[in-house]
């Protein structure tokens, strides 16, 4: 493609941005500084929708983007743009306030303000804790027939579980319990740790028959997790006053897709190598979200992901300021978290 073409695709897709509004050869001419005519951008944009780049809605109206217009603009001519210094301050002093240890919160408390930022629907997904391995267990005695059972994984992620006893404990036993299941369980994943595996462990603890079967349910009730992960939604409201979304049945599948969790783990696939990955259009792989652009971006910990942020909008949302903002996040996160 020639330069001329790439200019003129450059001027639609960045006035679709901002207008959403397809735009004629005029409007364009007369908008942005091309060097060249009105007839000579109407003979090129003709040639780009042949090439796929450009597509006109109606035979009288002017044209908007292709989703391979979209992707050209994503992979070779979006220029990187820094943000305003308020937002880059807004997302390190934010981040900077952090006062929580489970990586989980503090993901989640990043939503609301990436939304605020972007101006579109963000959702989170945490990964299965079963793909973790264990940092800590312990059992803590809240009072005579309640424990407090907390793993702490390696990536930060806390799971929390009160356990209620028939009968009372006293915390020498519990204190018993925790140096032999941390002996045993650290570094371990939670996928190696079984009844065998549980058993094996009581054999050691010498407590009586009644405290050796309660062991094994806290240990089994402990070790329940979702293998689905945790999906977190921010946002809603923002995407909806698009005008896009007027259309009463994009509106309708937008809805669907967003309070549909069990789409979310397709719709949230990234690249573990990736750092920040863009799906435009149809290339989505779920139906509902053929008509929108995702911008993808994980979360790491020792080069493993601890968390995957997807921002979600229509196709003519703003990549450039929209990648920048969650490279800014992602790397500040990346850099903080130990």
């Amino acid at each position: 493609m020639n330069e001329r073409k790439i200019k003129i695709l450059y001027s639609i897709i960045q006035d679709f941005i901002c207008t959403g509004e397809p735009i004629g050869s005029r409007t364009l001419f007369k908008k942005y500084d091309l060097g060249v005519s009105s007839a000579t951008i109407r003979n090129e944009m003709s040639d780009l929708e042949e090439l796929g780049f450009l597509e006109q809605v109606h035979t009288s109206s002017g044209r908007k983007p292709s989703n391979k217009g979209y992707r050209l603009y994503v992979d070779k001519l979006m220029r990187p743009i820094k943000i305003s210094i308020e937002e880059e301050e807004s997302i390190k002093s934010n981040l900077a306030n952090i006062d929580l240890f489970d990586i989980k919160d503090i993901l989640r408390s990043k939503l609301t303000l990436i939304s605020e930022l972007t101006n579109l629907a963000c959702i989170l997904k945490i990964p299965p804790v079963v793909k973790s391995s264990i940092r800590s267990i312990q059992f803590i005695k809240i009072n005579t027939y309640n424990l407090l059972a907390v793993i702490i994984t390696n990536e930060g992620i806390i799971r929390n579980h009160i356990i209620k006893l028939n009968r009372g404990i006293d915390q020498n036993n519990i204190d018993l319990i925790n140096k032999i299941i941390n002996e045993y369980y650290i570094a371990r994943s939670y996928d190696e740790v079984n009844l065998d595996l549980i058993l094996e462990v009581d054999s050691y603890l010498n407590l009586d028959g009644y405290l050796v079967d309660q062991l094994i349910v806290i240990l089994r009730n402990l070790f329940i997790y979702d293998e689905e992960g945790d999906y977190y939604l921010e946002g809603i409201n923002n995407i909806l006053s698009y005008p896009e979304f007027n259309n009463i049945d994009k509106a309708r599948d937008l809805l669907y897709l967003l309070d549909n969790i069990n789409k979310f783990d397709s719709l949230l696939n990234c690249s573990q190598d990736s750092n920040v990955e863009i799906k435009i259009g149809d290339e989505n792989i779920i139906e509902e979200a053929k008509n929108y652009s995702i911008v993808l971006g994980n979360c790491k910990k020792d080069n493993r992901v601890i968390g995957t942020i997807g921002i979600i909008g229509p196709t003519r949302m703003d990549y450039a300021k929209i990648v920048s903002i969650l490279k800014i996040l992602i790397d500040f996160i990346n850099s903080n978290i130990y």
